[in-house]
């Protein structure tokens, strides 16, 4: 193979292992995982880091096998590495709570009361603490009048607090009033996961090098055509055919790399998405209505690796999975991931009714290039585009 083409086959097959080994699952035997466990626990602080997760799932274990003093033992060496894992300080809390130390374990879940970021924990702190439950969601129906409103629908996975949170400040931002509905239907699987992504990638690899020497050989042989390859089964042949002088091994281990990437990091078409968005709430539309799905599960559309939104002037659908904590690694924090929703909701409504991109990168409706670029915006619109929606609106001269 050609330089290049060796120098992205590399990258792939390294992202690949990547993916796979980062997930790799505790051994059954609950010795081993602990001997795992342990060795992690002497590593420094800063390695032991990167390998903590060893440690929680020996906890998962351990309190399945109901030997919870040794989880508990294990929980403070955790959350000596990585306090922020709030779902076991949630743990911790109610340990320490049946042991009656009441204050010690109050203190722990106001912590997770405070900086969840879903309603599994949030529902957990709020029971133990006496909090008000979140309450339930209406249904679907036709909104009265013509004046326009905007309606939240809580799409697949997503979190109550968040909806209702964002509906606030959309509600007090745009001066308009916010619904959230919900809808009866069902979703479809994942169309997209590592796999895919992965054969895309070697899609792409193949087709930018056709007049590659050792490419047109290859498809020669193979007897392909480029647009064989659009076919998954003939982009694993050819990509067989550049590892069969490496061995039967490397081909086997491709193979099995291939199939453990099956499921991994899975997405849903936002297309289809807004298929299902648009034919459920069809027999309720009229006419100045916005109506914006909010879901926490991964979405992309045609060749886009992701999108934090997807709109037309039907709707729209945005996600907030790679806005949550877990996703990028940091500490949990409600307050950024709402800033983070919330400015995309304002960027996805701002579709839905018209109004063009904003060209100010401080204003939260400005395209963002990465995470780094959302989060340094304002949190809120400029006055350009506070004027544009009040137009919209038929609110222009009001302050």
């Amino acid at each position: 193979m050609s330089k290049v083409i060796s120098v992205i086959f590399i990258a792939t097959i390294i992202l690949i292992s990547t993916s796979v080994l980062s997930e790799e699952k505790p051994s059954s035997d609950l010795e081993k995982l602990r001997e795992k466990a342990d060795d992690v626990l002497k590593q420094t602080n800063v390695s032991a880091r990167s390998d903590i997760d060893v440690v929680f799932q020996l906890i998962d274990r351990l309190i399945e096998e109901n030997q919870k003093d040794e989880a508990e033992r294990y929980i403070i060496k955790g959350l000596q590495h990585f306090p922020w894992n709030l779902k076991y300080q949630m743990i911790y809390a109610e340990m320490l709570d049946k042991k009656g130390k009441k204050e010690e374990a109050k203190e722990k879940a106001s912590l997770v009361y405070q900086y969840a970021e879903t309603d599994e924990l949030l529902i957990l702190a709020s029971k133990f603490l006496n909090k008000d439950p979140l309450p339930e969601f209406s249904k679907i129906s036709t909104l009265p009048g013509t004046d326009h409103c905007v309606v939240l629908i809580p799409f697949m996975e997503s979190d109550k607090w968040l909806i209702m949170r964002i509906k606030e400040k959309l509600s007090t931002t745009l001066g308009i009033p916010v619904y959230i509905q919900t809808i009866n239907t069902t979703y479809p699987p994942f169309s997209r996961d590592r796999r895919q992504v992965a054969i895309n990638e070697l899609r792409n690899m193949f087709t930018q090098n056709m007049n590659d020497v050792k490419i047109t050989k290859a498809m020669k042989e193979l007897r392909l055509t480029k647009k064989d390859l659009e076919k998954t089964d003939n982009i694993l042949k050819l990509m067989k055919y550049f590892l069969k002088d490496s061995g039967s091994e490397a081909i086997k281990d491709f193979d099995e790399r291939m199939e453990e990437l099956k499921g991994k990091y899975p997405q849903w078409n936002s297309d289809q998405l807004l298929t299902i968005l648009f034919r459920a709430v069809k027999p309720y539309r009229r006419k100045n209505v916005a109506y914006l799905a909010v879901t926490s599960v991964d979405i992309y559309a045609k060749d886009y690796n992701f999108l934090f939104g997807w709109a037309n002037r039907s709707g729209g659908v945005m996600s907030y999975h790679r806005f949550t904590s877990q996703f990028n690694n940091e500490a949990p924090n409600r307050e950024r991931l709402l800033k983070r929703i919330f400015m995309q909701s304002l960027s996805s409504i701002g579709h839905i009714y018209g109004l063009k991109r904003c060209i100010n990168p401080k204003c939260a409706r400005a395209y963002p290039h990465s995470l780094a670029e959302h989060d340094a915006k304002d949190g809120t619109l400029c006055s350009q585009c506070r004027n544009g929606f009040k137009e919209i609106f038929g609110k222009k001269n009001q302050p």
